[in-house]
């Protein structure tokens, strides 16, 4: 894994390089940080097309895994309410854990496999997977029938 500076310079390289840019309009916040890297989307298709949404990781000492949260209308709508309210099983509530990618599931293998060990390919997941919530498998944080609130079929 890398280290803080090694992995915000990553992201923010690939946000201000263009990586993103077929995604839709991405933009590092100010007020991240080497332990939060906090991104606004705007993508160019999807559930989110043309909606502003923020998302957050929040790295943690110790922890190879950032805690996923985000911060959009569409999902406020289907967030379980102990993630609304941040409380965990023991704690502060983990984020939105999506299998294959963050808290809960192989984290360092599927970074691995997933992601070629890079973050910049990790917040490209991120991205994909908040944008079209008819991929998630599984996770935490959301609530299980959010395809029928969303009416997403």
């Amino acid at each position: 894994m890398q280290q803080p500076i090694q992995r915000f310079r990553s992201v923010t390289k690939a946000v201000y390089g263009g990586h993103y840019e077929h995604l839709g309009a991405t933009e590092i916040m100010d007020e991240s940080t080497l332990e939060i890297i906090k991104v606004k989307v705007v993508p160019r298709e999807g559930i989110h097309q043309n909606i502003e949404y923020f998302i957050t990781l929040k790295f943690e000492e110790g922890s190879d895994w950032p805690r996923v949260f985000i911060d959009s209308e569409i999902y406020d709508k289907i967030k379980t309410t102990r993630y609304l309210q941040n409380r965990g099983h023991a704690g502060t509530h983990k984020g939105i854990c999506i299998k294959n990618l963050t808290y809960g599931y192989p984290f360092n293998k599927n970074f691995k496999d997933l992601c070629d060990n890079k973050w910049e390919n990790y917040v490209f997941h991120t991205i994909t997977l908040f944008n079209n919530l008819q991929d998630f498998e599984k996770g935490n944080g959301l609530k299980s029938n959010y395809k029928s609130i969303l009416d997403i079929n």
